[in-house]
């Protein structure tokens, strides 16, 4: 009995230890593919040390925990890189995570006494053991180094920095989903609260040495100069230089906080706005003319502008001058009244303009908007104008819509130009009346025994001076933050819009090559004609789809909508049967090869074209180039791959640009391919290596084309009229039949 007890004992610790080594094994090889997607930089290193991973995968998960720190310090959630990305195709790995975290990054080099100043959180790697590691500022002029290793914090000095690598990364924070003008406030100065408590101190202290010059100057002309007391002049004298020089070093150290959080501000927003920008929809930018959303990108700027230096300035200082109001009741009562109601007048003065300028201001930018858009349109079709020889109708179009703006500036002028004279008169008006009820005050004195004397007058005079010049800065502030609301207004369309991609669209993993319209509807405009019309396609892996018809037909629109461009009225797009709808629209085009009709070349040399940011080796940008029927052309350049192509690739020609697009397409090759008439330029001898090529990836492809030639070996041909398919089949089958697709075959025949 005993025996079989001790039998079961030790079949049920063998099954735990069985268990045990199972659950270590399952965990090391998830550790393996977690340190295999934060690899090295090196693409093949990963594959040649995969034996070591295990060993080392705290250095690879480091990486993740040291930008999990810096993402912290700046307020962004830090992500894993996503299943659909290729890492080996990247050139870090931080870009990946940069990507899946939905942020943007950039390099830096550390030079000189970096750890001595404020540059932000960022990224570093050590130089012997090339591991991550995070570098947090502690202070303005401090930094301390977070190892996610052996999770400690060693501050920064020259030695530390020494073992550091030059080369760091920092990220942007993105602007939040949900924007109003509190929550870009508070964006702006996120992390830099310290300035503005030394601005509101200092200008506080600034205020108060203030009020000790009318103090001064009362006990200056009533005590010390009718007395002849040397001692008390010495000691006035010291007491305004000292007071002088305080104010001076208060100022200088606001100005220096103001500095720092204006700067800050300023990069934190034009990077969140640019970055919103380029996260939206195609079709956002359909709705303005490009130097009208220039207009409205450079309204967010003087936003800023405004809130942070202008009005954070000069909001504090005035607030601060108004205690001069206490000196006033405390000098003279009756006085201090004729003071308040003076600065009341100007203060209504003030912000009645700014209320009347404002209704002309809104209008006015929205004019100015459009008049930079139609220049813009004019400079762009300079070329055709004078073809048409259309150059007055332009310059009378421009002047008429010039003539609008023209206006409203000058009705602006006009209102600014009556409140500067007021100001002008009315400091002089309020003089006269103030020492008019003065030498009144003064006599009474004299007579019954007041206590209003030369020297406390003057003091007066000097406290009301800062006094009302306050109340003036501080109603010219309000008029300034009134200022704002036009110009929000003129942002609000970007700030409001939806980004393509946010957290709730889901990564669609490698795609296989399979891709389905199932009964799309789309057009352009809610009141406008169907631009496709219950359209439905299906392409299985390494099929190859090509889709043909007149011009209008809806051809380029679909691609749209593949791309995911703009989205279906009714009806679903899937890949790998997903709906496209849900899914990372970004992640999805990266796996996508496309040449559209209107794609463009950068001026960059002709690797750095075909690689387009991907890590990609001179070889396979070689045999991506002669997949596209372009070697040849390359090895007649001087430069070989080297050669540099201007802006739009203008030193190339039409076929060479279309090659050079293919190539670029083909480089990481993808499995899914999308060609809107990419061979249109070619001539037949190239267009038979292209396609030799194409059938010898056994991609999907899907492609659009007017030489129907170039189809011929197609799987499946669907052709598009008036935004429906009327007819698929393979190409012998639509030549046998009548039909739109025959006689688009004889017209090419003629």
């Amino acid at each position: 009995m005993q025996l079989h007890e001790n039998t079961q004992l030790n079949s049920s610790a063998a099954w735990f230890e069985e268990k045990d080594r199972l659950n270590r094994q399952a965990m090391e090889d998830t550790l393996v593919d977690l340190a295999s997607v934060l690899y090295s930089q090196n693409p093949t290193h990963s594959h040649t040390h995969t034996h070591n991973i295990v060993h080392k995968i705290d250095s690879y998960q480091a990486l993740l925990l040291a930008a999990g720190a810096v993402g912290k310090a700046l307020g962004i959630a830090i992500e894993p890189p996503a299943k659909s990305e290729d890492i080996d195709r990247v050139r870090e790995p931080i870009e990946a995570i940069a990507r899946a975290s939905r942020v943007r990054m950039r390099r830096v080099t550390l030079r000189d006494n970096w750890w001595q100043k404020d540059g932000g959180p960022m990224l570093a790697y050590t130089l012997e053991e090339n591991h991550p590691v995070a570098l947090l500022p502690i202070s303005d002029t401090r930094y301390e180094l977070l190892d996610p290793l052996t999770l400690t914090r060693t501050p920064v000095d020259r030695h530390r920095a020494g073992t550091l690598a030059a080369t760091g990364y920092t990220f942007y924070r993105p602007l939040p989903l949900v924007l109003k003008t509190q929550s870009l406030m508070q964006f702006a100065v996120r992390g830099h609260i310290k300035e503005l408590v030394i601005i509101l101190c200092t200008g506080i202290l600034a205020a108060l040495l203030e009020m000790l010059t009318p103090q001064a100057t009362a006990i200056l002309i009533d005590s010390a100069i009718p007395d002849a007391n040397r001692s008390l002049l010495g000691q006035i004298a010291l007491g305004l230089l000292a007071t002088a020089f305080g104010a001076a070093l208060f100022e200088l150290t606001q100005g220096f906080a103001l500095m720092r959080l204006d700067t800050f501000a300023n990069s934190s927003i034009q990077a969140g706005v640019w970055d919103r920008l380029l996260k939206l929809k195609v079709s956002f930018f359909r709705q303005y003319a490009i130097g009208d959303l220039n207009s409205r990108v450079s309204a967010i700027s003087q936003i800023h502008k405004k809130l942070t230096n202008t009005v954070l300035k000069t909001i504090f200082s005035s607030l601060f001058s108004l205690l001069n109001l206490v000196l006033l009741f405390f000098y003279s009562a009756p006085l201090a009244l004729i003071a308040v109601v003076v600065a009341l007048v100007n203060i209504a003065v003030t912000i009645v303009s700014g209320i009347l300028t404002l209704r002309q201001v809104n209008p006015l930018l929205e004019r100015q908007g459009k008049l930079f858009g139609v220049v813009v349109q004019l400079i762009n079709g300079v070329t055709k104008l004078r073809v048409a020889g259309a150059e007055s109708r332009a310059f009378a179009y421009w002047g008429k819509q010039y003539r609008h703006q023209l206006k409203l500036i000058l009705a602006t002028q006009g209102i600014e130009d009556s409140l500067a004279v007021i100001n002008k008169v009315l400091p002089a008006l309020t003089t006269a009346a103030l020492f008019w009820f003065a030498i009144t005050l003064l006599k009474q004195s004299q007579s019954q025994g007041g206590s209003l004397s030369t020297g406390t007058f003057l003091a007066f005079n000097a406290a009301f001076g800062t006094f009302i010049s306050g109340a003036t800065s501080l109603s010219s502030t309000v008029v300034d933050v009134l200022q704002v609301l036009p110009l929000w207004k003129r942002a609000q369309p970007i700030l409001s819009a939806i980004p393509e991609v946010d957290a709730s669209k889901t990564d669609p993993g490698r795609l296989m090559g399979k891709v389905i319209v199932d009964h799309v509807i789309f057009r352009y405009r809610s009141d406008g004609a169907l631009t496709l019309d219950d359209v439905s396609i299906h392409a299985e892996p390494g099929e190859f789809i090509a889709l043909v018809g007149p011009s209008g037909s809806g051809k380029s629109t679909l691609f749209r909508l593949l791309l995911g461009f703009d989205t279906p009225e009714s009806g679903s797009i899937y890949y790998d049967g997903q709906d496209l709808n849900g899914l990372n629209v970004n992640a999805v085009r990266r796996q996508l090869g496309v040449v559209l009709q209107n794609s463009r070349l950068m001026s960059a040399p002709l690797f750095e074209n075909i690689a387009s940011g991907a890590l990609i080796s001179m070889d396979e940008a070689k045999e991506a180039a002669r997949m596209a029927g372009f070697a040849a052309d390359i090895e007649a350049m001087p430069m070989g791959m080297h050669t540099i192509i201007s802006e739009g690739g203008t030193n190339l020609s039409g076929g060479q640009r279309q090659r050079l697009l293919i190539a670029r397409s083909l480089v990481l090759k993808p499995k899914i391919l999308l060609f809107d008439e990419a061979t249109s330029a070619l001539d037949n001898r190239t267009q038979e290596i292209v396609s030799q090529s194409l059938d010898q990836l056994k991609v999907t492809r899907i492609v659009i084309a007017h030489r129907l030639s170039t189809v011929r070996n197609a799987d499946r041909i669907y052709v598009l009229d008036a935004g429906r398919i009327v007819q698929q089949g393979t190409f012998a089958q639509l030549a046998q039949q009548d039909g739109l697709f025959a006689q688009l075959i004889a017209r090419q025949m003629i």
